[in-house]
C-alpha cells in the first residue's frame, strides 16, 4: 500500500472516529437531561364548599316609592319635614293654610300627610311656591321611601332560568361599602323570558336594619344557584386536557397521569368528583413540563 493509501485511510478513521464520539457524548447528554428530575409544586386536594354564582349588577330601589301628591292645588305655607326625615304613616308633611282649626271640613284637604312610614328622598317644593294640577292628578311634593328592607330588580341569563328559586340567595357588594357583604334572597322571579335580550328579571330582597342601605346606590349582585359542601377541591390552572380532563400528581419521585371529572369552577378553584383523593399530591406547577413516568422533586414556593 503506497503512502497515499495510507493518508487516505488514517483521515477516514479520525473523521470516523470523531463522528462517533460526538454522536456519543450528545447520546449521554441527552439520556442525562431526560433523567433529571423536573422540579414541581405539589398540593394536596382540599375539602371545602363551592358554589356556582351569576354576577349581576345592582341597582337599589326602596322596598315602596311613592310620590306623594296633595288632595288641592294651592300655596305652600308650611313644610314639616325635610329630606332624609324619617315619617311614620299619616304624619303631616305640609300645610297649604295655618291657622284652620283641625275641626274644619276642609282641614284635611289643606294637609299633606305621609301615605306610608318611610324616608323623605327628595322634596320638591318650598315654602311660598304654588302647587298645581289638575284635580287627582296634583304635582308631586315629595317621594318617599320605605326603606326597612331594599329590592335590586336584576336580568338574569335564560340558561340559568332553571336554577332560579324563591328563596335563592343573594350576596351584594355595594360601592358605598366595599368591604362588606350584604345578603338577601330572591323574592320574585319573572315567568317569562325577554326574546330581546334573552333574560328575565329576579327582584331581590334586602333586609336594611339601620337604614344604612339608600335607594340610588350601585354594587354588584352574587346570586348563588348552585351550591356543594365537602367536596374536593383544587386549582383549576392545575388541570389539563381538552375533552378528557387530567392531572398530574407526584408519586414516588415521578409524575403519574389521573383522568379526572370536574363539577362546579369558582373563581380558581374547581370541585373534582372522581379521579383523586385528598391524599394525592398534585402537581400545580411543572404540570406542563412533564409527562407519565417523568422523575420529579417537589420543592418549595
Amino acid at each position: 500500500m503506497n503512502l497515499k493509501r495510507w493518508i487516505t485511510l488514517i483521515v477516514v478513521v479520525v473523521v470516523a472516529l470523531t463522528i462517533f464520539r460526538i454522536g456519543y457524548r450528545i447520546a449521554t447528554g441527552k439520556k442525562v437531561q431526560e433523567t433529571r428530575p423536573s422540579p414541581v409544586l405539589v398540593q394536596n386536594p382540599k375539602i371545602g364548599n363551592i358554589a356556582y354564582k351569576e354576577i349581576l349588577t345592582a341597582d337599589l330601589k326602596g322596598q315602596k316609592e311613592v310620590s306623594v301628591r296633595p288632595r288641592t292645588a294651592g300655596r305652600v305655607e308650611q313644610i314639616f319635614v325635610n329630606e332624609g326625615d324619617y315619617v311614620e304613616k299619616g304624619e303631616k308633611m305640609l300645610s297649604f293654610a295655618t291657622g284652620i282649626s283641625e275641626q274644619s271640613d276642609i282641614y284635611e284637604d289643606m294637609i299633606v300627610r305621609a301615605p306610608i312610614s318611610g324616608i323623605v328622598g327628595m322634596k320638591m317644593i318650598k315654602e311660598g311656591d304654588q302647587v298645581g294640577g289638575s284635580p287627582g292628578s296634583y304635582n308631586p311634593v315629595f317621594t318617599l321611601y320605605d326603606i326597612d328592607n331594599v329590592k335590586i330588580n336584576a336580568d338574569v341569563p335564560e340558561k340559568d332560568y332553571g336554577l332560579l328559586r324563591i328563596g335563592t340567595p343573594a350576596e351584594i357588594v355595594l360601592d358605598a361599602f366595599p368591604d362588606r357583604v350584604f345578603r338577601g334572597s330572591v323574592g320574585t322571579i319573572r315567568p317569562v323570558i325577554d326574546p330581546l335580550s334573552r333574560t328575565t328579571q329576579v327582584e331581590i330582597v334586602l333586609p336594611n336594619p339601620g337604614h344604612k342601605i339608600k335607594p340610588g346606590m350601585f354594587g354588584k349582585v352574587s346570586l348563588v344557584l348552585k351550591q356543594r359542601t365537602n367536596v374536593l377541591l383544587i386549582p383549576f390552572d392545575a388541570v389539563l386536557g381538552e375533552n378528557e380532563k387530567y392531572v398530574f400528581v407526584s408519586s414516588n419521585g415521578a409524575a403519574v397521569k389521573k383522568t379526572v371529572t370536574l363539577g362546579m369552577q369558582q373563581e380558581d378553584q374547581v370541585e373534582v368528583i372522581s379521579g383523586l383523593t385528598a391524599a394525592d399530591r398534585v402537581i400545580t406547577l411543572g404540570q406542563r413540563v412533564v409527562k407519565e413516568g417523568s422523575a420529579v422533586t417537589e420543592t418549595k414556593e
